[in-house]
């Protein structure tokens, strides 16, 4: 029986750190790889899919006149698939940057300004900032507020007057309220902490009830649990290409014997990336083997 040798996990890992790096995103090389490919995912789904979204606006929705025209132009950005980097925070490539309220709520600031700034790839920066919530291709427009309102109950209060269906899947059942909630303040620590805190929120009908976070909360080192959870998913993903390996190992072997090349003691497999889809490359005889 022959050898068989492979790490498809630290394969798939280099792969998108290699991706990375060509797109020019910098990173500490001392960042272990799970982490630095969690605060990845984060980044890019920060940066959007540039796809065209449909935009709502909440029923409480003011936008002081002078972002007025800000405002639009975003809009237009978002209705047209445009790149939405220039109005976000200027910390978006920092990827060890940790944007609290985004990786806590799921939810987004911007900034409105009318022209970009002097010799930078951003918008003018506003005191004000438009907070949004993003679901598939629909991005809803919760309303202007100011910096430090990144715990503000209101915001959340806000999404389930006016769309109450994106609250629905966070509803804790059978939990009718909490016995105690948090201040502003103290919700503020405890995200620095790395701690989820449950939300108390009403219905029409003015009935309390609790919420997990819209973005699925945060883990204790501070990133998204839904960046954590995708990563997980990832993982086992790459375990299960192993697994096909090892259970196709015949068809291999026998795949190697039909191209009259000698089979080697030690089967050396390799994950690799082509055209958007994983191969696995045998190293000693550099034979590509299809996934499916």
């Amino acid at each position: 029986m022959e050898k068989i040798q492979m790490d498809f996990v630290t394969d798939w890992q280099e792969e998108i750190i290699k991706g990375m790096r060509e797109s020019g995103i910098q990173f500490p090389n001392n960042l272990a790889k799970d982490s630095l490919i969690i605060k990845y995912f984060t980044y890019l789904r920060k940066k959007g899919l540039q796809q065209p979204y449909n935009v709502y606006k909440s029923k409480e929705f003011k936008c002081p006149p002078k972002l007025e025209v800000g405002l639009d132009k975003l809009i237009k950005v978002l209705e047209n698939g445009g790149d939405v980097s220039p109005y976000l925070g200027k910390k978006i490539d920092e990827l060890t940057f940790k944007d609290c309220m985004f990786n806590d709520w799921g939810i987004l600031h911007f900034h409105l300004g009318k022209v970009m700034e002097k010799d930078s790839q951003f918008i003018e920066r506003t005191g004000p900032l438009l907070f949004v919530y993003f679901k598939e291709n629909n991005a809803y427009l919760i309303n202007i507020f100011h910096h430090e309102d990144w715990t503000k109950k209101e915001i959340l209060q806000t999404i389930q007057n006016n769309w109450s269906e994106l609250v629905e899947p966070f509803k804790l059942k059978g939990i009718i309220g909490l016995a105690r909630e948090c201040t502003e303040g103290q919700h503020k620590q405890l995200r620095k902490a790395g701690v989820t805190v449950l939300i108390e929120l009403e219905d029409e009908k003015h009935t309390k009830f609790s919420i997990m976070p819209l973005g699925m909360g945060i883990t204790a080192s501070g990133d998204s649990v839904n960046d954590v959870r995708n990563y997980q998913h990832e993982i086992k993903v790459i375990y299960k290409f192993e697994e096909i390996v090892r259970n196709n190992i015949r068809y291999i072997v026998d795949a190697i014997k039909k191209g009259n090349i000698n089979v080697p003691e030690s089967l050396e497999f390799k994950l690799i990336n082509g055209e958007n889809r994983w191969y696995i490359k045998e190293e000693n005889t550099n034979m590509i083997f299809n996934l499916i």
